[in-house]
């Protein structure tokens, strides 16, 4: 048998809006996986620096909120699909 082209598979999420993992609790994809525990499952911070290394996730928040409000909104609302968060959602852990 040949190698298999897929070495890892994951159930992520780009943002929680839940702020931390271990808050998390919606119930839909509870169904599937446990979303605290699971390894499999990257929310928020842990999907943006697996993707890009440690820190992905805050310089991409930085760069969003240095674009100014009117931008910042649209792309929170229009890109990720949400309302955009205060500044207490993005204390780190």
């Amino acid at each position: 048998m040949e190698n298999p082209q897929v070495e890892n598979a994951f159930f992520a999420l780009p943002y929680n809006p839940y702020g931390k993992k271990e808050d998390y609790n919606w119930s839909f994809p509870k169904r599937w996986f446990d979303m605290i525990n699971d390894p499999v499952v990257l929310i928020g911070d842990e999907f943006w620096d697996f993707l890009g290394g440690s820190g992905t996730y805050k310089l991409f928040i930085d760069e969003v909120n240095k674009l100014g409000k009117e931008y910042r909104d649209r792309i929170y609302r229009e890109y990720l699909g949400i309302e955009p968060p205060t500044k207490d959602d993005f204390k780190l852990k």
